[in-house]
């Protein structure tokens, strides 16, 4: 199963980056902490260098839709390289992405935009949950939908000097920031 969850979180990571960028059949590098590698897993490795065995080992029948990967250490974080044919796959393969697209075309002009346009997108693709962030929190407001089949990742947002941000996590990853 986690190997699999793996491969999915990493195609919903390059669906991300491939809307906001463009396609380009080349090297996509993607960086995890391994509390969040663990999480995806369902491991519990305790160091970055024990994370890459595991990858490695998990990865060595070189069965993936995304090609052979390869993993490595890079500043306390795990370097997770997908060769060109993973992205070639990947965009090829994406499947629907109208929320996700919706949202980045949103952020791309973050400007005079706030939550509520935020909540608006949201609201066009199904009922979603929005919690004011604890106090001293890095965001200000997280959404999710109630059904994570529209979307499972969580949305935090901010609103800072004038521009809005965001970043989405998986709820484990979410939960781990509360």
């Amino acid at each position: 199963m986690g190997k699999e969850r793996l491969e999915q979180n990493l195609i919903d990571q390059m669906k991300e980056a491939q809307l906001k960028l463009g396609f380009e059949e080349e090297t996509m590098r993607l960086y995890y902490p391994v509390a969040s590698l663990n999480l995806l897993l369902g491991t519990n490795c305790e160091t970055a260098k024990e994370m890459v065995t595991e990858l490695t080992a998990l990865f060595a029948d070189r069965k993936s839709v995304l090609g052979a990967m390869s993993f490595r250490v890079s500043a306390g974080r795990i370097e997770v390289s997908v060769p060109p044919e993973g992205a070639k796959y990947v965009h090829e393969h994406m499947g629907d992405v109208a929320f996700l697209k919706a949202i980045i075309d949103l952020f791309s002009n973050p400007h005079d935009k706030s939550v509520g346009d935020v909540k608006a997108v949201f609201e066009k693709f199904g009922a979603y949950v929005c919690e004011e962030m604890p106090e001293g929190s890095d965001f200000d407001e997280a959404l999710h939908f109630e059904d994570p089949s529209v979307d499972e990742y969580y949305y935090c947002v901010k609103e800072e000097m004038g521009h809005l941000i965001y970043h989405r996590f998986l709820k484990e990853d979410y939960q781990k920031l509360l």
